[in-house]
């Protein structure tokens, strides 16, 4: 296809625009896609669930500061290397 400005000034040939959107489906959302979503929502509430039992197990200075996930995985590992030399020394 030749070369020609498209809209924005910009040079095209012919080819879909970055970013277009596809026409919006007609009707419902197939089950197989909600049952996805339901999945996704309960992986996502157990791993949020465990990163709020991982954070009362991990002191902190203050005692009630909310760790980010990443600070509770790091302090988490110190921790259990902490312990680990703790135990070594005796």
């Amino acid at each position: 296809k030749p070369y020609h400005l498209d809209s924005g000034g910009y040079g095209a040939k012919g080819a879909k625009r970055r970013g277009a959107k596809q026409p919006a489906r007609a009707g419902r959302e197939p089950r197989q896609r909600h049952t996805a979503n339901a999945r996704e929502r309960d992986r996502t509430n157990s791993v949020n669930t465990a990163f709020t039992a991982l954070r009362t197990l991990i002191p902190t200075e203050p005692a009630d500061r909310k760790l980010s996930k990443i600070e509770t995985l790091r302090l988490a590992s110190s921790y259990i290397s902490h312990l680990g030399n703790v135990l070594l020394a005796g």
